[in-house]
C-alpha cells in the first residue's frame, strides 16, 4: 500500500516536472519568435532607410538634368508621411514642401528670361534659350543619359539664345553672345536654386525618419 501511494507521489511529481519543463519549453520559443520578429523589424527598417536615403540622393542627381527630382522627392515624402501616420512627416511639412517645389519651378521658369533680359537679350532670346534648353535635354539624353542632359541643357539654352537673338537682330556680335552667356547663367543660377530646395526636402526627411 505504502510502495502503491509512493509511486503514485512519484508519478505526480515527474507530471509536474514535465509540465513545467513545457512551460519553460514555450516560453523560450516564444522568446525566440519575439528575439527573430524583433530583428527582422530592425532589418526591414535599415533596408527602407537605405532605400529611401538613395532614393533621395537619385532625385537630389536627376534635378539639375531637367528631371523633375523634387516632384519625385515630395512624393517620396508623402509616402513616407503615410507609412508612418504623417507622425514624422505632418500634413503642415508636406504642404511647405511642395510650395517650396512649386516655388523652385516659378523661379526656373523666371530666372532664364530675367538674366537673359539682363544681359540685352531681346524676347527672341529669350524664347530661343527656353527652346534651346529644352532641345539640348532631349538631344544630350540621346547621346549620354543623365550626365548629356545637364550638359545639353545648359549649352542647349545659351546656343538657342545666341541663334534666334542672330536671327532677330540679323547680326552676330558681342551684343548676342552676351544674350547666350545671359541664358547660361540662368540656366545655371536656376539649377543650383532647385537643388538648394531638394537639399532642404532631403535633409528634413531624413532627420524626421533617422
Amino acid at each position: 500500500m505504502r510502495a502503491g501511494a509512493a509511486a503514485a507521489i512519484f508519478s505526480m511529481g515527474e507530471l509536474q516536472a514535465l509540465k513545467r519543463e513545457q512551460v519553460f519549453d514555450v516560453a523560450e520559443t516564444t522568446a525566440n519568435r519575439l528575439r527573430i520578429a524583433a530583428m527582422l523589424h530592425t532589418i526591414l527598417k535599415i533596408a527602407g532607410l537605405a532605400a529611401l536615403d538613395l532614393a533621395l540622393l537619385t532625385c537630389l542627381i536627376l534635378i539639375p538634368m531637367g528631371i523633375p527630382g523634387n516632384f519625385i522627392m515630395l512624393a517620396l515624402a508623402l509616402l513616407t508621411a503615410w507609412l508612418g501616420h504623417f507622425q514624422a512627416i505632418s500634413w503642415l511639412a508636406l504642404i511647405i514642401m511642395l510650395a517650396m517645389v512649386i516655388l523652385a519651378e516659378v523661379v526656373e521658369a523666371a530666372l532664364g528670361s530675367v538674366m537673359a533680359r539682363k544681359y540685352g537679350a531681346s524676347w527672341w532670346g529669350v524664347g530661343g534659350a527656353f527652346i534651346g534648353g529644352i532641345t539640348g535635354v532631349i538631344l544630350g539624353t540621346a547621346v549620354l543619359p543623365l550626365i548629356g542632359s545637364l550638359i545639353g541643357a545648359f549649352i542647349g539654352s545659351a546656343v538657342g539664345a545666341v541663334l534666334l537673338e542672330t536671327w532677330h537682330l540679323r547680326r552676330i556680335d558681342d551684343e548676342v553672345l552676351r544674350a547666350g552667356w545671359g541664358a547660361f547663367i540662368g540656366k545655371l543660377l536656376a539649377a543650383l536654386f532647385k537643388v538648394s530646395v531638394g537639399m532642404g526636402i532631403m535633409a528634413y526627411i531624413i532627420i524626421r525618419t533617422h
